[in-house]
């Protein structure tokens, strides 16, 4: 004797999902990080979504030598497609970082999505946002 479906159809096998080429889950959010150093400043431009998974990939980069020390760290953030709320623990914890050791921290080319998550938590009165690097740079001579 066999078990009817169920009402709405017969139910797939108990299983992770199977998405993407081959069958395969991706592995999650990627980052990339890129830094430059100036004489007063270092710029750290990220790539790809900052979120659970990769917020501690971010807070680590920004406690290398590279980044450690300069007056100013901008993070630019013009190819961030999405962030959550470890994200803004992030942002949050460098401005913290900076501000305790006598130094300044700028965010660039903030895109929309992101912009709105800043401001309905209100941190753009806490961090510092400009539109492009050199605005930033600018905005903030020695």
């Amino acid at each position: 004797m066999t078990t009817p479906p169920a009402p709405d159809g017969p139910r797939p096998a108990a299983g992770p999902p199977l998405a993407g080429p081959g069958g395969l889950l991706p592995a999650g959010p990627t980052l990339s990080l890129a830094s430059h150093r100036g004489p007063h400043h270092a710029i750290v431009t990220v790539d790809g979504a900052i979120d659970y998974h990769t917020a501690p990939q971010l807070l680590g980069h920004l406690s290398t030598p590279e980044t450690q020390g300069v007056p100013l760290l901008i993070l630019d953030l013009a190819r961030v497609d999405f962030c959550d709320s470890s994200a803004l623990g992030a942002f949050v914890e460098i401005q913290r970082r900076r501000s305790a050791a006598g130094h300044r921290f700028a965010l660039t080319g903030v895109q929309l999505e992101v912009r709105r998550i800043l401001e309905l938590t209100q941190l753009t009165s806490v961090l510092p946002l400009h539109a492009t690097v050199e605005e930033a740079l600018a905005a903030n001579r020695p």
